[in-house]
């Protein structure tokens, strides 16, 4: 066990839309990671009362609000995804109030003594996420396998799908960033047994 004030090892857990990510990050979590989901932490920045929320009502409008004044993803989404300067213009916003909300986790998880903490993030090296890490994991799996989870997840069609994959890193982009790639076409308990395996080595 750690001590209080231990230095915390960081996996910096990455991947495309509907590569399995979230699964890799559960049985983590349940091996006794601490996890931190990057769309958690865009759901408190999101909240009313924020400088995020606030900013981002500026520039998108009070259309992207649901009944209660908290951001409407899908909304926002629908909005940003089919314009690339709106992206980008909504990425500047978050991805600085994210990492810094991160940065600060970390340092307590830190004096608490964790061990380990993995953070789950589509667009690691595009946030420019990568230094808050020690290493690097990326999920990847084959383009129609992705395509088929995502629509059969989310409910959205194909053309949604291949307009966010076109807005990440393309697999070799991040293959070649990544320390260890995890390749996931297989079944649920091969990509659980691959991780069991990765567990062992991983230094705590």
């Amino acid at each position: 066990m750690a001590q209080t004030g231990a230095e915390v090892f960081v996996i910096g857990l990455t991947g495309g839309i509907g590569t399995g990510k979230t699964e890799v990050a559960r049985v983590l979590k349940e091996l006794g990671a601490v996890v931190i989901e990057s769309d958690r932490v865009a759901h408190l920045l999101y909240e009313p009362g924020t400088k995020a929320h606030r900013a981002i009502v500026e520039r998108f409008g009070g259309g992207v609000l649901d009944d209660s004044g908290v951001i409407n993803r899908k909304s926002l989404g629908e909005i940003v995804f089919a314009d690339t300067v709106k992206r980008l213009e909504l990425e500047e916003i978050v991805w600085p109030a994210a990492k810094q909300w991160i940065a600060d986790r970390l340092e307590n998880e830190e004096i608490r003594g964790t061990q380990l903490v993995v953070i789950e993030v589509p667009k690691l090296y595009d946030a420019g996420w990568d230094d808050l890490v020690d290493t690097v994991w990326t999920v990847e799996s084959p383009g129609a396998v992705i395509s088929q989870r995502v629509v059969a997840r989310s409910g959205i069609d194909e053309s949604a799908v291949e307009a966010i994959v076109a807005a990440q890193l393309t697999r070799e982009d991040r293959e070649a960033k990544a320390d260890l790639v995890i390749e996931n076409d297989k079944t649920i308990k091969d990509l659980r047994n691959r991780i069991l395996t990765l567990w062992e080595a991983i230094p705590r």
